[in-house]
């Protein structure tokens, strides 16, 4: 009988196991950083819920001798005040982005809108009728014999059919000129 109750183990699988349980001992003895960091996070976790626990004792306190019903009204009453005041507020916000709106409309019709007439100058005759002094276009000044001509300067047209205005009259600009 004695043989039936033991089986017989070869020596590999008994050290692999013996190296096991080593192991095991080790890591519960010396945990690595992702274990610390668990058993951290757990730590952490029961103490947020022993703080909610005494919170929800303390209000149960608070609210013990209260009628819930009453609890339950003047709750509903503070969430609709605070329901109209946000109705309130959305109003106030919709009425000044229409102002915004109206007042950008205005301020672009008033850009476009000229504020004043353009007058638009032309060079040449002038439209008005009857005679009127003018001085006539740069194409029609006579260059004198003497001087020299620039290349960009065009030369004078004799199909203008305008006379050279008169020469001015030498002023003195000074005691000694």
């Amino acid at each position: 009988m004695a043989e039936e109750d033991y089986e017989i183990l070869p020596h590999q699988l008994l050290q692999d196991l013996k190296f096991e349980v080593e192991s095991l001992k080790k890591k519960l003895t010396q945990p690595d950083s992702k274990s610390n960091e668990l058993i951290l996070e757990i730590e952490s976790m029961k103490d947020a819920i022993h703080e909610l626990n005494s919170v929800f004792q303390k209000a149960l306190a608070e609210t013990k001798g209260e009628d819930i019903g009453k609890t339950i009204k003047t709750l509903k009453d503070k969430t609709e005040m605070v329901v109209s005041q946000n109705e309130t507020i959305a109003k106030a916000l919709i009425a000044i982005s229409d102002k915004l709106d109206r007042f950008m409309q205005e301020n672009k019709a008033v850009k476009q809108a000229p504020r004043m007439p353009q007058v638009q100058h032309t060079m040449g005759m002038p439209t008005m009728p009857g005679p009127g002094r003018m001085a006539p276009p740069p194409e029609m000044f006579s260059i004198p014999m003497g001087m020299p001509q620039m290349p960009s300067m065009p030369m004078p047209s004799a199909m203008s059919g305008m006379p050279p205005p008169p020469p001015s009259p030498s002023r003195r600009k000074g005691l000694f000129q």
